[in-house]
């Protein structure tokens, strides 16, 4: 019995993919058995949450409540002062202006960096899309957001947004 030529090579492609599957699958596995799940501290990831629920919901006071008792870094987009270190009642008021003047269409944490680590400091990047209120315009961003351990807490240190 003869093979065709493009029979040949069909099976020599299904080899290699089969091949290729094996392998990628248990690299995943070795990633997964080097970073057990008992590694992953969920405190960083509860708080990224709450960062999400409110700011989605405009929620100034809720983010406050997120805040270091240090002074947090901030330089966001769509607030009219400069990036600098605030203190938390003024990060709350200008959050507070932040929500009145531009409405929330989304906001969502798509990476973490550091959580498998339990390191000092964890960052998530969230995508950011938003309406400025009096001018009707749309605009999309990346809002970086590093995490601190105060005690046995996790806090919000610096919130930087890049257009």
């Amino acid at each position: 019995m003869r093979f065709s030529r493009a029979f040949g090579i069909s099976l020599a492609l299904l080899v290699v993919l089969l091949l290729a599957g094996g392998s990628t699958s248990a690299q995943e596995g070795r990633k997964r058995q080097a970073i057990p799940d008992a590694d992953i501290d969920e405190e960083p990831l509860k708080v990224f949450r709450n960062i999400e629920k409110a700011w989605q919901s405009g929620n100034a006071q809720a983010l406050a409540g997120l805040l270091s008792e240090s002074r947090i870094f901030m330089e966001i987009r769509g607030i009219d002062r400069r990036g600098g270190y605030f203190t938390k009642p003024q990060v709350l008021y200008i959050f507070k202006d932040l929500f009145v003047d531009t409405k929330q269409t989304a906001f969502t944490f798509v990476k973490f960096h550091n959580l498998e680590k339990q390191d000092s400091r964890i960052y998530g990047m969230a995508l950011r899309s938003y309406k400025i209120n009096q001018s009707g315009g749309l605009y999309k961003d990346k809002v970086y957001v590093t995490l601190v351990k105060e005690g046995s807490r996790w806090a919000v240190a610096e919130i930087k947004s890049t257009w």
